[in-house]
């Protein structure tokens, strides 16, 4: 089987999640067997693939081009959605009205979007349900949750700790990218009132936001981590704190959660999908409920979620299942 890949012509320069997604899955399929190609032009000759996969279809104009350039091609298209809906995110942010406006003119393009392609593939069954009743859609699907890296699990804490040696037996860790959405702002704010280090990693997206959060005295940044350096960080953390507007569900929950850190995640989303009553939750629209979710997870065990997500979320078994659902398909 041969399949080409395709995504936002910007996920290199500006890493998110689908940029995981899309890298872990290929990974995870090649070594089953299945022919990855990536191709970022709209414009691709499609002669030699089964199907089309496109990851993302928030950044709409993008997905849309690829779509239409398979139906010329009479190819079969699967969309990794990657939806939440924003509009109650941006409506709470006052400098967002523009952005507001802009995603409330995308929904029907999404909506078209999600009832022309052949199979689609959310993260999650509340994604899915969103999905149907944002755009009253009966396209066929297939959940396809999001994994963590296997070889992650056998790494320990003693590279993160020599690499940081000054750190406190117990900190708070946030992977995600700096930027609104994710609220390191809050968690910061929550941190610094609980006298907890807050240890952030990630690309900085938003500058002036990054600004607010240095304001805080408790908090260490350390750029980008990768491969062990970030599992073992992992390792490392008493918590892991995701307090996001949404999450679908977090792609740095479910890798901190495997290598044994206490989860604290937004309640928006698929999160709770995902973790059950094994993580605790915040709601980021009640500002008091992370300060009380950080107390509760000092004293709350891993080990129940730790063991779920080792069992259930592997890449390789993500890989397995999208197989099944291309096969389904084709």
């Amino acid at each position: 089987m041969k399949v080409l890949f395709q995504i936002r012509s910007d996920y290199r320069q500006n890493p998110a999640g689908d940029t995981v997604q899309l890298l872990a899955t290929a990974q995870a399929l090649q070594k089953l067997g299945v022919e990855i190609h990536l191709s970022l032009d709209p414009h691709v000759k499609l002669k030699e693939y089964d199907l089309v996969h496109i990851f993302n279809a928030t950044r709409v104009s993008d997905a849309s081009m690829y779509f239409e350039n398979a139906k010329l091609q009479k190819k079969s298209v699967v969309l990794s959605p990657i939806y939440w809906n924003m509009q109650k995110f941006l409506e709470q942010r006052a400098e967002s009205s523009l952005s507001l406006t802009q995603w409330e003119a995308h929904q029907p393009w999404r909506g078209q979007l999600f009832k022309d392609c052949d199979l689609l593939l959310p993260n999650g069954q509340l994604e899915i349900d969103l999905i149907q009743e944002d755009f009253q859609v009966n396209t066929p699907y297939k959940v396809i949750p999001n994994g963590f890296p296997e070889e992650y699990l056998e790494i320990d804490e003693s590279l993160f700790r020599e690499s940081c040696p000054d750190l406190p037996e117990q900190f708070v860790l946030c992977i995600a990218r700096i930027a609104s959405r994710k609220n390191q702002a809050s968690l910061a704010k929550a941190c610094y009132e609980l006298g907890l280090t807050l240890v952030l990693a990630g690309p900085i997206n938003d500058a002036a936001y990054f600004e607010k959060i240095r304001s805080y005295s408790n908090v260490l940044y350390l750029g980008t981590l990768q491969g062990r350096l970030l599992a073992s960080a992992y390792a490392a953390a008493k918590i892991h704190a995701l307090p996001s507007w949404f999450e679908t569900p977090g792609l740095s929950s479910l890798e901190a959660g495997a290598c044994g850190a206490v989860i604290v995640s937004t309640d928006q989303g698929s999160t709770t999908e995902y973790f059950k009553d094994m993580a605790v939750y915040m709601n980021p629209f009640q500002e008091e409920s992370l300060k009380a979710a950080l107390e509760k997870a000092l004293t709350f065990s891993p080990e129940p979620l730790t063991q779920h997500i080792r069992k259930h979320y592997s890449w390789s078994k993500i890989g397995e299942i999208t197989l099944s659902a291309y096969r389904t398909l084709l």
